[in-house]
C-alpha cells in the first residue's frame, strides 16, 4: 500500500524536463483533500476538507504534523458540538490524533476539560507549526470544562512529546514565576513559528496583569515548559552589566536552542539615548547568566574602529547554534563607509567574526557571458531569507549592488541564492535571470530576494522556492529547488500559471492527481528549539503543502532530499581519508544530530562502528 503512494520526481515534472537521475528520493503524497478521498485517520470515517491544510512540519524520522478540517458522518463544524478540526502526526497507515475539537484535552489536564470554542470553532486549535527534532509538538487552543471560565483561563498549551505522555505547560492566568502574584494573560495560545525544544520548553513574551504589576513592569520573557516556568527578564529589570539602566524586552524575535536563548530589548536610563538604546541579550557563555552580547553604538571587539551602527541587528531564521554561536546581520558604524557598512557576523562568548561583508566579491557573479553581472558586489542578505545550520553552513538570499555602492537598476539582475560553507568558501547557487535547470528553454529565475523561503539541513542540502517566468510562453510560476555539493541545483517540483486569466496550470507537478499551481514551503518560521528546521529536517526530510486551486484539490507531501552518492560518508573532514580528525568530530557530536552517518537522527555507537569500519583511505 505504501509503495502505491510513491511517485517519482520525473513523473512530477514537466514533460519538457531533460532526463536525469536525482539524488533525492520520490515524492510521497500523505494526505489528499478533494472532498472525496477518505482521510486515513484511525477510528474516524471522514474526508479532508479542501483548502484547510496548514503548513506541515516534519521531524528527523520523517513524521509529519499538520492541522486540518474533516467532514463526514457525525461531523459538524458549527457551535459547541463542532468536532471537525484536528491535529495529526505520523505517516499514511500510522497517523495519530494529537488533538481534536470537542474531545478531551491532551493528557486530560485540566481534568475533564474539552477543546472547544463555540464562537469560532475553526480556531479551537491554534495552527502553531512547531515540532522538535524527535517529534514533540506543542498543541495550543481553547477549552471548556470544570473550573474553566471563558476569557479568563480557557486557553492552554500542552506538550505532546515524540514518545510519552502529554503535559500541560501553561494556562491563561497562571502566576508568573519570580513575581508577587503577576498573572499571564487570558490568551496564552502559541503563535506561528513557536520554537520548542525536545523537553517541551518554549521562550515566550507575555503581557502581565494583577499582583505586583504596574505599567513599568507589565511584560516579561518567560521560559515555559513542563515543571516550573522560568522568568528570564521582566520589563523594568536592571540591564546586566550596566549601572542605572533598565530593560524593556521586545515581544518578538525570541530564539531558543536547547536551554540557550537570545532576544532583543530597549534600554532605558542613565546615559541612554536614541543612538545606544537597542541591546541584544543571551545566556550563552560559561556562567549561563544573562548578558548583553551586542549594543547599538558599542565598539565591536576584535575589529578596531568598527561599532554597531544604526538600530538594526537582524537575527534571521536560526541564529543560535548548539555551541552558543550567534549569527546575525549588523549595520556597521565607526570607520565603516557606505561601501562596507554591513556584515553577516557571529559571536561566541565575546569573540566576533565576519562571515560576509558588504562590498565582498561573490564567486560566480561576474560572468563574461552575461555582462549585466560584471562589476557587481555583495550588498546584504535578505533579513529573514538566511539560515545557518548546526554544522556552520550558511544559506542566504543575496542582494547585489554596483561596486560604487549604487543600487542596481532593474531589469539588470540584482539578486542571487548563495551558500557559505563551514570552511568559508562561498558558492553561488543561482542568480536572477539564470535558466531554471531541467526546464524548457526560456524559463529563468526572477528576483530571488524575499521569495525563496530558504531552508537548510545538517546533511548539506539547501531548499528554496523561487519565482520564475518564461517570456516566450507568457507564463510565470515557481520552482521548488534543492542544492547540495554532490547533486548540484535541481528542481524538485514546479507550479506555473498563464499570465492572463483564467489562470490555468500547465504541465506541473501532480501532487493532487491534477497539475498543481501552488506549492508552499514553510520558510522562515520553520525552525525549532533544538537548533534545527521544521519544514526541512536536519536529516533531509522535506514536507510541503500543494494545491490545484482551480479544481479545489490540495495535498500534503514529503520527500527525502540529499545526495545518496557519497562513497565515503565517514570522511567528515572531507580530506579523502577516514582518520583521527573524523573520529574527533564524531565524538564531539556524540548524542546530538550531527555528524550522523547513518541518518537515524542521533550520533551514537552505530555511527562509531561505521567510522571504524571505514578507517583509512576513501575508495
Amino acid at each position: 500500500m505504501r509503495a502505491s503512494r510513491l511517485l517519482t520526481v520525473g513523473a512530477f515534472l514537466s514533460a519538457s524536463m531533460t532526463s536525469a537521475t536525482l539524488a533525492d528520493s520520490a515524492w510521497e503524497v500523505l494526505a489528499r483533500a478533494d472532498g472525496i478521498t477518505p482521510a486515513d485517520i484511525p477510528g474516524v470515517t471522514a474526508v479532508w476538507v479542501p483548502n484547510t491544510f496548514n503548513n506541515p512540519t516534519v521531524d528527523l524520522n520523517g513524521r509529519v504534523c499538520f492541522r486540518a478540517q474533516i467532514a463526514g458522518p457525525g461531523i459538524t463544524n458549527t457551535g459547541a458540538t463542532a468536532n471537525h478540526l484536528l491535529i495529526v502526526q505520523g505517516e499514511p497507515g500510522a497517523w495519530s490524533i494529537l488533538a481534536r475539537n470537542n474531545s478531551g484535552v491532551p493528557g486530560n489536564f485540566p481534568t475533564d476539560a474539552v477543546i472547544s470554542r463555540t464562537a469560532s470553532p475553526n480556531n479551537s486549535l491554534v495552527s502553531a507549526n512547531n515540532i522538535t527534532d524527535d517529534g514533540g509538538v506543542i498543541v495550543s487552543g481553547y477549552m471548556v470544562g470544570p473550573g474553566i471560565t471563558a476569557g479568563t483561563n480557557d486557553t492552554a498549551n500542552w506538550f505532546v512529546p515524540g514518545s510519552g505522555a502529554p503535559v500541560l505547560i501553561s494556562q491563561g492566568r497562571d502566576i508568573c514565576p519570580g513575581t508577587a502574584g503577576a498573572q499571564y494573560p487570558a490568551n496564552v495560545t502559541a503563535g506561528s513559528g513557536l520554537r520548542v525544544n525536545s523537553v517541551g520548553q518554549a521562550l515566550v513574551a507575555l503581557t502581565l496583569s494583577g499582583g505586583d504589576t504596574v505599567t513599568a513592569n507589565n511584560s516579561a520573557v518567560v521560559l515555559i515548559g513542563p515543571g516550573d516556568d522560568q522568568l528570564v527578564l521582566r520589563k523594568g529589570s536592571a540591564a546586566p552589566g550596566l549601572s542605572g539602566v533598565n530593560v524593556n524586552p521586545d515581544s518578538f524575535g525570541l530564539f531558543l536552542n536547547g536551554t540557550k536563548y537570545v532576544f532583543s530589548g530597549t534600554l532605558v536610563g542613565t546615559g541612554v539615548g536614541t543612538t545606544n538604546d537597542k541591546a541584544y541579550f543571551t545566556n550563552t557563555g560559561p556562567s549561563g547568566a544573562l548578558r548583553i552580547f551586542a549594543r547599538e553604538g558599542d565598539p565591536i571587539p576584535g575589529f578596531k574602529g568598527l561599532t554597531f551602527g544604526g538600530t538594526s541587528l537582524s537575527l534571521g531564521q536560526r541564529p543560535l547554534a548548539s555551541d552558543g554561536t550567534i549569527t546575525f546581520i549588523a549595520t556597521l558604524g565607526g570607520t565603516a563607509t557606505s561601501l562596507n557598512n554591513g556584515a553577516v557576523m557571529t559571536e561566541n562568548n565575546g569573540v566576533f567574526s565576519i562571515l560576509l561583508r558588504k562590498g565582498d566579491a561573490i564567486p560566480g557573479i561576474t560572468d563574461s557571458a552575461n555582462p549585466d553581472f560584471n562589476g557587481k558586489v555583495f550588498s546584504s542578505p535578505n533579513s529573514t531569507g538566511n539560515v545557518r545550520t548546526r554544522d556552520g553552513l550558511y544559506a542566504f538570499e543575496g542582494i547585489l549592488m554596483n561596486a560604487d555602492g549604487s543600487s542596481i537598476i532593474s531589469p539588470a539582475p540584482a539578486t542571487f541564492v548563495g551558500v557559505r560553507k563551514p570552511d568559508g568558501t562561498v558558492v553561488t547557487v543561482c542568480r536572477q535571470t539564470d535558466p531554471v535547470p531541467g526546464l524548457a528553454a526560456g524559463w529563468v529565475f526572477d528576483g530571488l530576494n524575499g521569495s525563496t523561503s530558504i531552508c537548510a539541513s545538517d546533511n548539506g542540502v539547501v531548499v528554496f522556492k523561487a519565482n520564475m517566468s518564461n517570456a516566450k510562453l507568457g507564463e510565470s510560476g515557481s520552482a521548488l529547488c534543492a542544492w547540495d555539493e554532490v547533486g548540484g541545483l535541481r528542481v524538485l517540483a514546479k507550479a506555473t500559471q498563464l499570465s492572463v486569466s483564467p489562470f490555468t496550470p500547465t504541465g506541473d507537478t501532480i501532487f493532487t492527481g491534477t497539475p498543481c499551481n501552488q506549492i508552499t514551503l514553510i520558510g522562515s518560521t520553520g525552525n525549532n528549539g533544538d537548533g534545527g528546521g521544521t519544514g526541512l529536517s536536519s536529516t533531509g526530510w522535506l514536507a510541503v503543502s500543494a494545491g490545484d486551486t482551480p479544481a479545489g484539490i490540495y495535498a500534503i507531501a514529503r520527500i527525502k532530499v540529499g545526495s545518496e552518492s557519497d562513497p565515503c560518508p565517514a570522511d567528515i573532514s572531507g580530506n579523502g581519508t577516514v582518520g583521527a580528525e573524523d573520529l574527533a568530530a564524531l565524538l564531539g557530536g556524540w548524542g546530538g544530530a550531527s555528524p550522523d552517518l547513518n541518518g537515524d537522527g542521533t550520533v551514537n555507537a552505530t555511527d562509531l562502528a561505521a567510522l571504524l569500519t571505514s578507517w583509512g583511505a576513501c575508495p
